[in-house]
């Protein structure tokens, strides 16, 4: 018989957007789970405003840092960049912040080195970073997806800093996977809920909240990857547990630690 590893057979419901998910089930079924995507978001480039994409990046001289608060922004800033044909060496001379790890790995993409990256992955930290590190007169450049929360641009602003934000993609509902997540729900096929963003809590309860599905949630655990999303989470009326970093791999050994904690307790 093969070894029996910490998630066998636990069932984990992935809601974040279609393009994002494969990582994540890998990394659950590597510890024996089974990861089930229900991606209720679905994220594209933001096309509405090209025009304004392609303005601002052949002004990217203007300005002295650029700040990415997700990987997403990176990917699709990157897409613009290669649509427009601007080389990513105009980026080369500012400062680059990246409000993680993972969206810092995605900037090597466009040859940039991360020098601002905050302790803890959240935008109020990364405002703070900036603010240490960068002089007042600095010129600030924001990219973002429409979701995401303006806090870090209120914050550099309040902090002195000529700051522009910038949407290069944005975030759907994606209503057509509703019925499938309903199914699960109903007939109690899942045994953790995971949510990466504020937006997939708000997705997910536009679901449960039409369906008259609460009942069935009470023997399932939410995983929540950071303060901001459990937060939204609790306006809903529920509890979720978060990783002490706040990335994917550590919320796959959150579980992995729980799971461990219920045998022992056994």
């Amino acid at each position: 018989m093969g070894e029996i590893r910490p998630l066998q057979g636990k069932r984990v419901l992935i809601t974040r957007a279609k393009s994002q998910v494969e990582e994540f089930i890998q990394k659950i079924e590597e510890e024996g789970g089974v990861g089930i995507s229900a991606p209720l978001l679905e994220i594209r480039p933001k096309k509405s405003s090209e025009s304004i994409i392609h303005q601002t990046l052949t002004r990217l001289h203007e300005f002295d840092c650029i700040v990415f608060t997700s990987a997403n922004g990176v990917k699709y800033f990157k897409k613009f960049l290669d649509q427009f044909g601007i080389p990513y060496e105009t980026l080369q001379h500012m400062i680059a912040a990246s409000v993680g790890r993972k969206t810092s790995k995605q900037m090597e993409k466009l040859n940039l080195t991360v020098s601002v990256i905050p302790e803890e992955f959240v935008a109020e930290k990364l405002a703070e970073s900036i603010g240490e590190k960068l002089p007042k007169s600095s010129k600030i450049l924001v990219i973002r997806g429409n979701l995401s929360r303006p806090v870090l641009i209120t914050e550099l602003k309040k902090q002195g800093f000529n700051t522009e934000d910038l949407i290069v993609y944005e975030t759907l509902h994606n209503k057509r996977e509703a019925d499938k997540l309903i199914s699960y729900i109903k007939e109690d096929q899942l045994d953790y809920i995971t949510f990466t963003s504020s937006s997939t809590v708000d997705s997910f309860m536009k679901v449960l909240h039409k369906s008259e599905l609460m009942q069935h949630l009470s023997k399932v655990t939410f995983i929540c990857i950071g303060p901001i999303t459990n937060n939204t989470l609790k306006e809903y009326g529920f509890t979720g547990v978060m990783p002490a970093s706040y990335t994917i791999d550590d919320m796959v050994k959150l579980m992995v630690e729980l799971e461990q904690n219920r045998e022992d307790n056994q």
